[in-house]
């Protein structure tokens, strides 16, 4: 027997009018029965035993009046006779009841023609007794003796035939009515016992059939439930009802789904995380090797500036070798401008990667934020499940504390990075000035190279100059210091953002996906990228916090 596609209170109320139906249907056939029984038995206590009793009553009567007169006659004395009479008058009245009442009684065709016979006897015995008193009462105790033992006697016999034939018939009607209502009564018990029958095997059907679709969609939500508590995810349900738990397991199903899919994008982010910070923590080593080469580079300037000091304090003396100096001024100069130059490159570079560093911590905030709410979110998934899902109520705390300890680190960096880059301004600007400042010295030193015969008299000027270089190089120098402190603070920035990344890999790997291996990152570790690729990156990383807002 299979059920429609009912909920389970439209199931129940089914099954419950359906007993209640064969309930009423008993009560009613108990009620007709009782009811039909309640009939025979007025009608038989109405027509046949008050008539009955009315009759025995008559006849007492009338068999007392008999002794009444017999006793008369025997003492032959008119008194006793008068007062025969009076008893025979005062009696009339309680007789004429009693017939009476036989006669309303609903009789039968044969009653009926026992009641006529009985009243013609009774008459006749009557009269034979009214004979007999005025018989007594004339002395005539001859006559009355002969009436009462003659004619008087076969009426009251015939009279008490009459009764007991009245008593034999109606006996007969109330075995047959007894007779009648016992097979009724068989019947209707015999209906009574179907009909229970009947509704016990209904109830056992469609109470089997209920528990058994219940328990069997119940069991199925156990299993997802227990399956997800587990950490697998995208289980396949086996069977969706149309009742309250088939919408339970659709819910499971849909949440089961959209817990995969959050898993999977949890998991993405944290690997682009991971890669993120592993490329930030390459380009700061990469930054923090250029900016010790850059120190080296302008330990170098600074002394060769010291030389070509010394150099033109010494071109009075000798202008040949002065212009042998200046030749090499020149070209140290034009060194010098090429390394201003790929400072200033470089300082551009540190600029763009503090930016990019800026907008990945940015995106790092941006999941952490998501996290935390999709944490919140599942933990009240979790509570609605009441005890099936405790145990991911506490995976849902730790990604949610992983989470706010990620969004507090990259707050940490940012502030970093934005103190970082108001310093790469401020060297930038120095180098730039130093730049324009290693210009003029080229073009000095061009000049130099066209007029030696000048160089004494242009000599203390050269001095002046070169001594402004030596202190442009001294802050360049001090800059580019500060510089490798900052890069070193970010690099260790990097590192710790990376240890939380892999922290909330490691947690989201509880989960499973189709019975997929978690992700190591161990591939993405095996190469650095350099920088142009790592930048091509976070158009990527941005469509995926996309997705999470969209979520």
């Amino acid at each position: 027997m299979q059920l429609p596609q009912w909920t389970i209170k439209v199931r129940l109320i089914v099954t419950l009018g359906i007993l209640s139906a064969l309930l009423a249907a008993v009560g009613i056939m108990g009620m007709v029965d009782l009811s039909g029984s309640n009939v025979a038995l007025r009608d038989m206590h109405a027509n046949k035993l008050v008539p009955a009793m009315a009759l025995a009553q008559a006849l007492d009567l009338l068999g007392s009046e008999r002794t009444s007169v017999h006793r008369a006659i025997g003492s032959r004395d008119p008194a006793h006779a008068a007062s025969a009479e009076q008893a025979l008058q005062a009696d009339a009245g309680d007789l004429k009841q009693f017939l009476g009442t036989f006669h309303q009684a609903s009789l039968s065709p044969q009653e009926a023609t026992i009641g006529q016979h009985l009243d013609a006897d009774r008459s006749a015995f009557q009269q034979e007794m009214n004979s007999a008193v005025s018989d007594l009462a004339a002395k005539h105790y001859d006559q009355a003796t002969q009436t009462m033992d003659g004619p008087a006697e076969k009426d009251y016999g015939a009279l008490r035939h009459d009764i007991g034939a009245l008593f034999n018939l109606q006996e007969k009607i109330a075995s047959a009515s007894f007779a009648t209502d016992e097979a009724r009564e068989s019947r209707a018990a015999e209906t009574t016992i179907g009909a229970i029958a009947l509704g016990l095997l209904l109830a056992g059907a469609i109470g089997f059939q209920l528990v058994r679709s219940i328990s069997r969609s119940l069991a199925e939500a156990v299993r997802v439930a227990d399956n997800i508590a587990g950490g697998k995810l995208n289980n396949r349900v086996e069977r969706i009802s149309g009742d309250e738990v088939g919408k339970l397991l659709l819910s499971l199903s849909r949440m089961d789904a959209k817990l995969a899919e959050v898993v999977a994008d949890v998991r993405a982010g944290s690997e682009s995380v991971s890669t993120a910070a592993r490329q930030i923590a390459q380009g700061n080593d990469d930054l923090s090797q250029r900016t010790q080469e850059q120190a080296s580079s302008l330990e170098e300037t600074a002394s060769s500036m010291e030389e070509m000091t010394a150099t033109v304090r010494q071109n009075a003396d000798n202008a040949v070798h002065a212009n042998h100096l200046a030749r090499g001024a020149r070209e140290q100069a034009e060194h010098g401008g090429s390394v201003v130059q790929r400072t200033v490159e470089a300082m551009e570079q540190i600029s763009a990667s503090s930016q990019k560093i800026a907008d990945i911590v940015g995106l790092i905030d941006e999941i952490a934020f998501q996290t935390n709410l999709l944490a919140l979110n599942a933990a009240v998934e979790a509570a609605r499940a009441g005890d099936q899902g405790r145990g991911f109520a506490v995976v849902a705390s730790e990604v949610r504390n992983l989470a706010q300890r990620s969004a507090a680190a990259a707050r940490e960096i940012k502030g970093l990075i934005g103190d970082s880059s108001e310093r790469v301004r401020l060297g930038a600007e120095l180098v730039d000035e130093s730049g324009r400042a290693l210009a003029g010295i080229v073009d000095s030193v061009k000049k130099v190279t066209d007029i030696v015969s000048e160089i004494a008299a242009a000599s203390s000027e050269q001095s002046a100059g070169i001594e402004q270089v030596n202190l442009a190089v001294t802050q360049m120098d001090e800059v580019t210091q500060q510089n490798a402190a900052l890069v070193e603070e970010a690099a260790s920035a990097s590192r710790a953002m990376e240890e939380q990344a892999m922290s909330l890999r490691r947690q989201v790997a509880y989960f499973r996906i189709d019975e997929e291996a978690p992700p190591t990152g161990a591939e993405a570790a095996k190469s650095p990228r350099p920088v142009a690729s790592r930048m091509s990156n976070a158009p990527v990383a941005v469509a995926a916090a996309g997705g999470w807002n969209e979520f």
